[in-house]
């Protein structure tokens, strides 16, 4: 097997087998891994007026709350400004919801909105079901939880069309391949509010983190530019600014603000300091939603024709 075929049979591996690595890590992990998010108001205050402070925020995706993070590539871009229409209740989707890490925290925020949540792991969202059947009565009926892959799947069987306020994707992005992310980013395009009224939220992995610069060193890793494989074969890709804008720009979605932050974290245990970097943005709506999701068909993705071709 030549190195090109061979390459994209390994890229056509991992694509294949997302959803099972992914049920496999939440078999494991369950809900213990990822902490809830209780920092979304802190930094999008415009789009959470009202700040929940909460404990026990993840190292591991949490802003810095002592000072030793600092900000950068800050920038402003033509995206119309969000604000909360207070004359209804408000919509949310949280796209990639894991097992509800961000979907609790936005229940606390906002008392009177519906949460839709999906994540193409059924395994986290019975999670999530599970941890929604133990609210408050007034509150389980707020969350609709669903499965679904993103990237080829509809949103709209679930989600009426343009009637989401604030979508978020926390860490999700980056556990796609980078042909299919504009595939996702097209069907959030379908469920947001029009008249660039909605807004779409976003942090994710840049490009730069320590924890890319391990994967850089290991050939057997890399999938292909800033996409990884990790060792329990969930995938991670790190953003650039540029990247990320572009994205979104090119299915009408104009970014509102962005900025890379990076902090230095200490491992005690080790006496090792971890240099951390992430990117958030926030990105209006459409003016106007798309009205339909066309999938891409599976031979168009040059990775899954390679595996098939050689299966």
């Amino acid at each position: 097997m030549s190195g090109s075929v061979a390459s994209d049979f390994f890229r056509a591996k991992y694509e294949r087998e997302a959803r099972k690595n992914w049920d496999i890590f939440y078999k494991n992990n369950r809900d213990n891994f990822f902490k809830d998010r209780h920092w979304l108001a802190r930094e999008w205050p415009e789009v959470f007026p009202v700040a929940v402070r909460g404990l026990g925020e993840d190292a591991n995706e949490t802003p810095d709350d002592d000072g030793n993070g600092v900000v950068e590539d800050v920038r402003d871009g033509p995206g119309s400004t969000y604000e909360v229409d207070a004359s209804k209740p408000r919509v949310f989707l949280e796209l990639g919801c894991g097992v509800g890490n961000t979907v609790f925290p936005l229940l606390e925020l906002d008392s009177e909105a519906t949460v839709y949540c999906c994540d193409f792991s059924a395994r986290a969202v019975d999670l999530v079901k599970e941890r929604a059947s133990k609210l408050p009565e007034r509150d389980r009926d707020r969350v609709k939880a669903f499965v679904c892959d993103g990237t080829c799947e509809s949103l709209l069987d679930n989600v009426p069309m343009g009637s989401v306020d604030v979508c978020t994707m926390i860490f999700a992005l980056s556990a796609m391949s980078r042909e299919k992310m504009s595939f996702c980013v097209r069907n959030v395009a379908t469920v947001m509010r029009g008249g660039k009224k909605g807004v779409v939220c976003v942090r994710d992995y840049a490009a730069g983190d320590l924890a890319q610069e391990r994967l850089n060193g290991k050939d057997s890793q890399k999938i292909s530019d800033n996409f990884y494989v990790r060792g329990d074969g969930t995938r991670a890709y790190y953003f650039s600014p540029d990247d990320l804008t572009e994205l979104f720009a090119a299915e009408g979605m104009e970014m509102r603000r962005l900025h890379v932050q990076s902090r230095t974290i200490t491992n005690r245990a080790k006496s090792v300091d971890m240099n951390r970097r992430w990117i958030q943005a926030s990105f209006a709506s459409r003016d106007e939603p798309l009205t339909e999701f066309v999938p891409p068909p599976p031979e168009a993705n040059p990775h899954i024709a390679a595996w098939r071709a050689a299966a």
